[in-house]
């Protein structure tokens, strides 16, 4: 992208691929006027729109077949195709067509192939090849020779085959490898004796130095085997079970004639059970969940009297007790109804609580 002094954007590039581009070339005004575009084929337009240019609106129009440049008053001045063997092909000027697009962009066109575009604001130049870019120039007809039994053998260039390149890249990439892990044949006389001296030594040392495992882990595993075995609950096999030797099937499975009830208090967890067997309700294990496995963190002192909350209960550090000095705010006036109301509604929750708990015990 290329901009105006405003802003505005003066050019626009798409990259199609490596060697073709889009290039869209708008004018400096609030319309955004489109003055200039030409494809990858170098199919296109440009129009003059220089204000106070004597050739304003002059214009050039490249198609597939050929091309077109008008003046001002739209009468045609040149006009060519591109084959130059077809009939009425006309003639490219000479000279080219060198045409200013506004006061900061001019298009230089010598032939299809040849397309300049230049850019410059603020002392800022650049140049745009706009032109037909293709990745051969020339055809295989142009030197196939002909075997005289109506085919044409075609003559390439002498291309090296995918193994040479493969040799010529690794040869390449000598000199990199060599910076992570030089060898001494690949240095110079200087330092590749003292090279080949650490070489000797240090190239040998991962056979030479081969640790002995300091633990013997062999009961060790044998021990957690057995202890996973031991917590998993053993299933008696049917019909339809398949026989499996592999993973845990031996210590998971047992025979079909062995006398076995699968009792799943004994690996459950202890929060779950109760002291004389009997499985705790939700709110029972809702609460050791809180107290046994999860308990609450006991709040520092430091933090009960700098939390904002002052309990007037405690003692100060000098044994005495402090004054409740704070003045008593509530949004609604105390009352001795409202207070009995809802002394008896606490009470009724109460009870209603216990009374659920009993019946699910």
């Amino acid at each position: 992208m290329c901009y105006y002094e405003n802003g505005r954007v003066a050019l626009a590039v798409n990259n199609l691929s490596a060697h073709q581009s889009k290039y869209y070339i708008y004018d400096d005004d609030q319309a955004k006027t489109m003055v200039c575009s030409l494809n990858e084929y170098a199919v296109g337009f440009a129009v003059n729109n220089t204000r106070g240019h004597k050739d304003r609106y002059s214009r050039l129009v490249l198609t597939k077949t050929g091309g077109v440049y008008a003046d001002a008053k739209k009468n045609i001045i040149h006009q060519w195709k591109w084959d130059r063997k077809s009939q009425n092909s006309g003639i490219i000027p000479p000279e080219g067509i060198h045409m200013s697009l506004n006061k900061n962009l001019t298009l230089h066109f010598d032939d299809r192939f040849n397309i300049e575009i230049t850019y410059g604001v603020l002392g800022i130049t650049k140049n745009f090849s706009a032109g037909l870019k293709l990745k051969r120039m020339t055809s295989y007809l142009d030197t196939a020779r002909s075997t005289g039994l109506g085919r044409l053998e075609v003559q390439l260039d002498s291309r090296r085959s995918l193994n040479q390149r493969q040799d010529d890249f690794s040869s390449s990439m000598s000199a990199l490898r060599n910076k992570n892990n030089p060898k001494s044949h690949n240095l110079s006389s200087m330092v590749s004796e003292i090279v080949s001296g650490l070489e000797n030594h240090f190239d040998t040392y991962e056979k030479d130095k081969r640790g002995v495992p300091s633990l013997k882990l062999g009961q060790a595993r044998t021990e957690a085997f057995n202890s996973t075995c031991g917590e998993l609950p053993e299933i008696r096999k049917t019909e339809q079970d398949i026989d499996m030797r592999k993973g845990y099937s031996d210590a998971l499975y047992i025979d079909k004639t062995t006398d076995y009830e699968f009792d799943a208090k004994k690996t459950a967890r202890k929060i779950l059970v109760r002291p004389d067997g009997k499985w705790r309700t939700d709110l029972e294990i809702r609460q050791q969940l809180m107290n046994v496995e999860h308990p609450p963190n006991r709040r520092p002192r430091f933090l009960q009297c700098a939390s904002g909350h002052y309990s007037y209960s405690q003692p100060l550090a000098t044994g005495e007790l402090r004054e409740n000095n704070i003045e008593k705010i509530s949004t609604v006036p105390e009352r001795a109804e409202l207070r009995s109301t809802l002394e008896q509604r606490m009470a009724d929750m109460v009870d209603f609580s216990q009374q659920l708990l009993n019946k699910k015990q």
